[in-house]
């Protein structure tokens, strides 16, 4: 768990739906998406929290974005991380208490 919260920490994942929104890129890795197809799929609002979201996400090197479209990064090490992330995230206790750290981190920064 210690290596999931350094992740988290690392690339700055501070609510849910930045982890719901890296999640769908993952489950989609060999697609690429533009904001509006993430929040028709999401169920997300359209408009700037989205698009935070997305540049918050390809600062932290987890996106890559060209031509209104965005997919998942390539990147070994981020990779590897992030499917420890997500195998965490299928156990619902261990999937419990990484959204209650984002709930903290969310309170803290004010998001």
């Amino acid at each position: 768990m210690i290596k999931v919260v350094e992740f988290i920490r690392s690339r700055q994942i501070d609510s849910y739906q930045k982890l719901r929104v890296l999640i769908f890129f993952y489950d989609h890795a060999d697609s690429s998406w533009s904001s509006r197809q993430i929040a028709t799929r999401l169920y997300l609002g359209e408009g700037s929290f989205l698009e935070e979201i997305i540049a918050d996400l390809q600062a932290a090197g987890l996106l890559n974005c060209s031509a209104q479209r965005c997919r998942l990064g390539d990147e070994v090490e981020i990779n590897a991380d992030l499917e420890h992330l997500i195998k965490t995230c299928e156990n619902p206790l261990a999937r419990q208490g990484v959204l209650n750290g984002l709930n903290r981190r969310s309170v803290v920064s004010g998001r």
